[in-house]
């Protein structure tokens, strides 16, 4: 996945991170007895210098500017920030899994700080992000190992059940409603191939387990119909009935509703 999200909001007054930035120029050690300024005007200033790269995508050097801060202002207030900064500066090159390390290293650092909850929902973005996208070269991604997808959801569900009224938490639903797709198109093409080599058990397995976790996801009519389909081939013609009433009752409108009724409809003369 290669979504763009938004960097967090900066986190001091742009104006004075830019004119602090602009106004020492030089290593952020300078002496306060050589310039003049005071300790708190210098981290300022070398945290400013370390959002300006990070602002100009110039992600490297921002992460060398966001290291010298905590490095050599370690009691500032800034140097949290920059710890929180250096996992934005990784996922922005899409180094999802260092963002993640250092995102985490900074919940367990400092649990009380007003940005834990942007960093546990960025640790959910890396999750999100690991997942394998679709390429026309490639399968499509349903086809493809559900390892990240299962991480994703994990970790959007775990964000969401411990912050359910943040800021971010609408965004969150969405992404864990595109995964839920996700895994259940994964499950609905597992079926769809067993059914193909003549394994309806497995299909019908399969099935069941898409309708009773992944209800919802938009895929209920065709999973109950192809769930009718596998019942059939089993000789499980009462099952097969009932896959096709559910259908029927729940999504009378579906394209598949009507083929639903047809076979009823034979069964029942």
């Amino acid at each position: 996945m290669k979504h763009k999200n938004n960097f967090l909001r900066p986190l001091a007054p742009l104006g004075l991170i830019l004119s602090l930035g602009l106004s020492v120029p030089g290593c952020a050690t300078t002496s306060a007895e050589a310039t003049g300024a005071t300790y708190s005007d210098q981290v300022e200033a070398a945290y400013g210098r370390a959002e300006q790269s990070l602002a100009r995508k110039d992600y490297i050097e921002a992460v060398r500017r966001y290291n010298t801060v905590r490095n050599q202002f370690p009691y500032s207030q800034y140097a949290a920030l920059a710890e929180l900064r250096i996992g934005d500066a990784y996922y922005a090159q899409e180094q999802y899994a260092t963002a993640i390390e250092q995102y985490r290293s900074f919940v367990q650092l400092h649990p009380n700080h007003d940005q834990v909850v942007y960093a546990y929902y960025r640790i959910a973005l890396g999750f999100y992000e690991q997942m394998p996208g679709d390429w026309w070269l490639i399968p499509p991604s349903y086809e493809k190992d559900l390892t990240r997808a299962r991480d994703a959801a994990r970790e959007l569900r775990q964000f969401l059940r411990h912050f359910p009224e943040s800021e971010y938490a609408a965004d969150a639903n969405r992404k864990l409603g595109e995964v839920r797709r996700r895994m259940a198109d994964h499950e609905f093409y597992v079926a769809s191939f067993y059914l193909k080599r003549d394994n309806a058990r497995a299909a019908a397995g399969r099935l069941t387990y898409l309708l009773t976790h992944y209800s919802g996801v938009g895929l209920d009519p065709q999973a109950l119909f192809l769930l009718g389909r596998a019942y059939l081939e089993l000789g499980e013609v009462d099952k097969a009935i009932t896959a096709l009433e559910d259908l029927v009752e729940v999504h009378p409108n579906s394209d598949l509703a009507d083929e639903a009724r047809k076979f009823l409809e034979r069964h029942r003369s």
